[in-house]
């Protein structure tokens, strides 16, 4: 198996190539921008090739992962005008400025409104109605909160467009075919998958992890409901009266709006629930890990009967989750069960990923392990614009480089230093 590692900004955006070169997989789309930048390209340059994406799969809805997918979709549609419009005479109609895309088999994606199921629409409600009034609140804690559910607005967006894209009426793409169009999980006796060779294990999620997850934003929704349309209210009122000398008034009466819902770290729920992979080749294999915690991620492994309680998981290439945050290290017993040859991270700073204590971690965890490893980046202080994104990249290297030289060569490492993506393996 050959993986490509892409420059996706903040998020994860992954080629997967079967031994043979006869089958693809995309993993996630990374933030739009950085697709239409550094990805859309090379997969033009699959498609005038003749090769196609056998599979497009999305770990989970948020932006940094899925943004990617919806303008691979996107950009087809407007392909498929294009030549709609040629074809129907109309010879000066330009083509669109991003590269087409391979044709796409199938597309797996656990939707928001199935994970959530009956209170998705009200949850999203919620959430839109109250991203503006935080993010514009005076106290900065709130106010990063709120910048946080806008963002999540965005993603449930785009997620639902992106189900609506793949379906019979638009692009015509099968949906989690493998499980008859329902929600991708773990389930008892659940056979594997294969595409061209390519043996695919669902490990994640779990329905234990899909229960809680539901649970959270349903007791979200409870608690909130009614502060939500207290605020609505209050702001509207507000607005309607602001005059020029009402405005620090208003930012007053903002924040303690916005502090109504109480503590910040309650106001939004943990990251979906991801859609985790094992991928096994003719003796190799690879986990495909979304942003799902290190608990989750062993327990998966466990579940499906790929390594017994206690005992530590092999693999050679590991998608480290979350863009190595340390907010889903819950016990740093996990990062010891699952020793891997090649460590995979993507993120380039931003909220802190790759977090320098997590790299440091998983450094101290596999050098207990035996045998060489290397860690991977898609990013590097060389490659990002923003000063304080560079700066944190510089850290890591540096980081990485000391623990390297400490390792007596069974550490080595490298960072994608130019140009739009790094060659794994």
């Amino acid at each position: 198996m050959h993986l490509t590692a892409f420059r996706s900004d903040k998020g994860d955006c992954l080629l997967l190539t079967n031994q043979k070169d006869t089958a693809r997989i995309l993993v996630d789309g990374g933030m739009p921008h950085a697709f239409t930048l550094h990805v859309a390209p090379a997969l033009g340059e699959l498609r005038k090739k003749g090769k196609n994406l056998d599979l497009v799969y999305v770990s989970h809805i948020d932006e940094d992962h899925i943004g990617g997918v919806l303008k691979l979709l996107d950009a087809e549609v407007a392909w498929r005008v294009h030549e709609h419009q040629q074809k129907s005479g109309n010879a000066s109609h330009k083509p669109p400025t991003i590269a087409r895309p391979p044709q796409v088999g199938a597309i797996w994606h656990n939707a928001f409104h199935e994970q959530i199921k009956q209170n998705a629409g009200a949850i999203e409600d919620a959430l839109a109605a109250a991203a503006p009034v935080l993010s514009g609140a005076e106290l900065k804690s709130v106010r990063e909160e709120g910048l946080k559910q806008a963002s999540l607005v965005t993603s449930i967006n785009q997620a639902i467009q992106v189900s609506r894209r793949v379906g019979p009426k638009q692009l015509g793409i099968p949906l989690n075919s493998i499980s008859s169009g329902k929600l991708i999980m773990v389930r008892k006796n659940q056979k594997a998958v294969s595409i061209g060779g390519m043996r695919i294990t669902i490990i994640g999620p779990m329905s234990k992890y899909l229960g809680e997850l539901r649970k959270k934003w349903n007791d979200w929704l409870d608690k909130n409901q009614k502060a939500l349309e207290t605020i609505r209210a209050k702001a509207r009122g507000d607005e309607s009266r602001l005059t020029t000398t009402d405005f620090e008034r208003l930012k007053l009466t903002m924040r303690l709006q916005a502090e109504a819902f109480g503590k910040p770290d309650t106001i939004t729920p943990e990251n979906l629930a991801s859609l985790m992979l094992l991928v096994e080749e003719d003796g190799h294999s690879m986990l495909l890990t979304g942003d799902a915690r290190w608990d989750e991620l062993v327990d998966g492994l466990e579940a499906t009967g790929k390594v017994q309680p206690g005992q530590i998981f092999t693999v050679d290439v590991l998608k480290v989750p979350h863009h190595g945050s340390k907010n889903n290290v819950v016990d740093t017993k996990f990062l010891g069960r699952v020793a891997a040859k090649d460590y995979v991270f993507c993120g380039n700073g931003k909220h802190g990923n790759p977090h320098p204590e997590v790299v440091d971690l998983m450094i101290e965890h596999r050098l207990k392990q035996p045998g060489k490893f290397k860690f991977w980046f898609n990013s590097s202080e060389a490659v990002e614009d923003d000063s304080d994104l560079a700066e944190h990249m510089a850290d890591i290297e540096k980081r990485v480089a000391q623990a390297a030289k400490k390792a007596n060569g069974r550490l080595s490492f490298k960072f994608l230093k130019s140009g739009t993506s790094v060659e794994v393996v």
